[in-house]
Order: C-alpha cells, then structure tokens, then sequence
C-alpha cells in the first residue's frame, strides 16, 4: 500500500513563491491527514553519488531534486509533487496500487508526480540511473523517466490512455494530473526551474491546448465540448488556439 505522505523538493535557501505556497496549501487542504515532508539542505541525500553532488555544487536545484525525488520515494513510498502542481481531489482511491505516474501530454509521461510504494522497482530504477552517471550531466528528468517506462516497463508514450504497465506501475492519462481542468485531481503550472519569463505560461497553455484538441479529435460532441473548456477556463481566445502551437509540434502531432 502506498503510505500517505507528500514528499516535496526546495533547495537554494530562497524563501517560497507565491505559487508554491498556494500549491502547498492544497494538499494540506485536500489530505489533512497526510504527512507532508520537505526535502532540503538540512535532510536530503546529497552525497550518494557523482550525479548529485556535482548537481548541487553547481546549484542547480532542479537536476538535485531528480535524484532526490527518486531516492526518497525508494525508501520511504508515498506521493512525490513538484511545487507547481495543484491538488484538486483527494487521492486515497490510488493508495492501494502499487505505484502510478501520469502523462504531461501525449509522446511525455513524467515524474513531476507520482506514486509509489516504499522499495517499489520503479524508484529503485530510477536511483539506479543517476547512481550509474559518472558525472552530472543536465539531462531533463522527465526524458529519462519516459525512456525508462517505455522500454523498461512497456509503455505506448503515444496513447494517452490508463496504461497498465511491468511490476504494477499504472499509467493515466493527462486529464489526471497534468491539465488545468475544472475537475481532475492534479493541475501542474509549469512554474518550475526548467522554465523562465513568458516561457512558463507559454508551455501550461501549450499542454492545455493539446488537451484541448484531442478533445476536438475524440469527442462525438466535440466543438460545443471545446468551447464549453475554452469560455470556462478563459485560456485563449478560440481563434487562436492553433497560433500558440509551433508548427512543428503540430506536424508532429498529425502525423500520429
């Protein structure tokens, strides 16, 4: 059974924004009865590997937060969020699994949440990854964590669907825990370390907006559906959804 606590990173000494403190606020809200642990300077495995101790001699928080995430969600299970995510329904119907994770959008399952039993294979994969590098090298956690369910666990990274996968990892799709709907139980800001300036914005509308467009491809209702999203959420305007899209990534899409 996963046990209920909210494992969380922030390194750097530098007191929480704004966001954080609202994200934070909803998971006390949401699970009052969960214990919520932050990892830091003070309390952190900074010294098990090349990976990490090199990632925090150079500052930078975010590749030390990928190991650590990893390392205490093998020894301790729970639940892992980053500091941008908002919890928006209570979790306890996932406790009894194994361990689950989520996909940001489609082609990109991620760690930016997830959930696992203490010792479970899938953490203990991911200590093992940085325990093997030699030096640290800035490679994003979440191509790394896709690689692995895909090749490791048997993971379709192109279907957004509930994916059961090796050694009793479940995989949900996006509308779980990654868009900013009107209900679902995460909605990740993209508020994080790998992002700067316009660019933060830029990327949440972007996932939104491929939400949106697969329900423009699935629904039997779909235009009413997508505008019914659109007017609620005031996300952009409906005439230039596609605008916010590169075309790259359009090109790419259709061709799935």
């Amino acid at each position: 059974m996963i046990p209920k606590k909210i494992h969380y990173c922030w390194f750097g000494g530098h007191p929480k924004h704004e966001l954080a403190e609202h994200c934070i606020a909803s998971w006390k809200k949401i699970h009052p009865d969960f214990e919520i642990i932050e990892w830091n300077e003070t309390n952190a495995p900074l010294e098990d590997n090349e990976y990490v101790k090199e990632a925090f001699a150079q500052k930078k928080w975010a590749f030390v937060s990928d190991y650590v995430r990893s390392k205490v969600m093998y020894e301790h299970g729970g639940i892992y969020m980053d500091t941008d995510m908002e919890l928006k329904l209570p979790l306890d119907e996932f406790l009894n699994e194994k361990a689950i994770c989520g996909f940001e959008v489609k082609g990109v399952p991620y760690s930016a949440f997830w959930m696992a039993e203490p010792k479970h294979q899938l953490s203990k994969d991911f200590v093992a990854y940085y325990d093997q590098q030699q030096h640290f090298v800035e490679r994003i956690n979440t191509d790394i964590f896709s690689e692995m369910l895909e090749k490791e666990y048997g993971a379709d990274r192109y279907s957004d669907t509930i994916q059961k996968l090796r050694h009793g990892v479940t995989l949900y799709p996006s509308i779980y825990f990654s868009q900013d709907l009107p209900k679902n139980y995460v909605s990740h800001h993209f508020n994080g370390s790998w992002f700067g300036g316009d660019e933060e914005n830029t990327h949440k509308k972007m996932v939104n907006v491929y939400g949106l467009l697969e329900q423009l491809i699935n629904s039997p209702d779909a235009a009413k559906s997508v505008n019914a999203v659109i007017n609620e959420h005031k996300i952009i305007d409906v005439n230039k959804l596609l605008d916010l899209i590169p075309k790259d990534k359009i090109k790419e899409y259709l061709k799935q």
